[in-house]
């Protein structure tokens, strides 16, 4: 007894003004909250959207973007390198390769490109039409960055690495043209023709042997950078015919490309015009044409790169943005929940100063605090943590 009318002493000496109730016994913090499933699912989704949102930087961290430049051809060099890799629904004895450029010169290619025996297999290629109308140049663009592989821009292929022929066969029914050429800088045409029906040979394909039908695995400019785009890659023609004339006319484009950390990359593109005409016996010349021309206006493309500190700059404001955005949202949510459904019985903090109580007070008194009751006479758990002793007087009524 002793003890509590001390205790009471001094309550009345440092509050001046009497209190109707006080309560010393310390509550949970009003903050914290029970765990349920419900807040685990916004947890996961908040976070799924912060990495999605990332996606964008790390992106353009790893591939970049690329930033286009046009002015007029300055390339100085004579020689112009064409790679070649096609499938021919022809025995490779039956064919002939030759090239003829505007300035009159004739090639002789047949022992020049090897020539493999193989066989006829469409493979994962697609019709030319549909290949072209498939994709818009974006989408050709955006479809060649994503295959190209993650660690791409670190690999550069100078030159085209052919393959091994797949499905060797010394004999086999159709033959794989393939290789590279230098050619002179001006327009040029590349004839695949059966022996008989184009140029003057002294030999003669049957008719029932021939069948022009083909796959073009490549076919390019130059060396090879990541984003190029070589509409004629991957495409296919099929026909039953046995005169027929394919023709492709070919705008080759000099193009630089220049990568972060690398230097400038002197190559080509090219857009494509193709037609397929089907003819009589003696009215022209069954057989695979590309013309080319060369483009006099140049593209430079540069492939803009982020730092790795401005992809952790971005990653951390994003990620801040996000949770922070996605706290408020909610808060408020919550708050609407509460006071639409009646359940926000959070009592009245009485202030310090209303009651008249000294700011040294709670540091007394073992961390108790000034509360008043709600409408329910039912305490609210609020505090910082929990005492082993309860208090509760009643003091100053007259």
């Amino acid at each position: 007894m002793d003890v509590d009318s001390s205790l009471l002493d001094k309550l009345d000496s440092a509050v001046p003004a009497p209190l109707a109730k006080f309560d010393a016994f310390p509550k949970l913090p009003s903050t914290y909250k029970t765990r349920t499933e419900s807040r685990g699912f916004m947890t996961i989704f908040v976070i799924l959207l912060a990495f999605l949102l990332m996606l964008n930087d790390i992106g353009e961290y790893i591939w970049g973007w690329p930033d286009f430049e046009f002015s007029v051809d300055d390339n100085k060099s004579s020689f112009l390198d064409v790679n070649v890799d096609l499938v021919v629904n022809m025995p490779c004895k039956f064919i002939s390769v030759d090239l003829r450029d505007a300035m009159g010169d004739r090639l002789y290619l047949s022992g020049g490109l090897r020539r493999d025996g193989t066989e006829f297999n469409v493979g994962q290629a697609t019709a030319l039409k549909e290949h072209s109308e498939a994709l818009s140049a974006r989408q050709a663009v955006s479809q060649s960055r994503k295959s190209r592989g993650l660690f791409a821009n670190l690999f550069r292929r100078n030159k085209s690495n052919f393959k091994p022929t797949y499905n060797y066969q010394p004999h086999g029914n159709a033959c794989r043209v393939w290789g590279s050429l230098q050619v002179k800088r001006v327009t040029a045409n590349l004839h695949i023709t059966t022996l008989g029906h184009g140029y003057a040979s002294y030999e003669h394909v049957d008719h029932n042997q021939m069948n022009l039908s083909h796959v073009i695995t490549e076919f390019s400019f130059g060396p090879h950078f990541p984003d190029i785009t070589q509409p004629l890659d991957n495409s296919f023609e099929s026909t039953d015919e046995r005169f027929v004339a394919y023709q492709y006319f070919l705008h080759v484009v000099p193009t630089t490309y220049i990568a972060p950390r690398s230097a400038p990359l002197q190559t080509h593109q090219y857009s494509v015009t193709h037609y397929t005409r089907v003819m009589q016996h003696n009215q022209g010349t069954p057989g695979i044409f590309f013309k080319f021309d060369l483009d006099p206006l140049a593209i430079t493309q540069h492939q803009r790169t982020t730092t790795f500190l401005q992809l952790l700059i971005r990653c951390v404001g994003v990620i801040g943005g996000v949770f922070v955005c996605m706290g408020y949202a909610i808060r408020i949510t919550t708050r609407a929940v509460e006071v639409v459904s009646g359940a926000d019985q959070t009592p009245g903090i009485v202030a310090a100063e209303a009651s008249g109580a000294k700011v040294g007070l709670r540091s007394k008194w073992g961390g108790g605090e000034l509360r008043a009751r709600p409408n329910t006479g039912k305490m609210v758990p609020q505090g910082n943590y929990y005492l082993k002793i309860r208090i509760l007087s009643e003091l100053g009524k007259s």
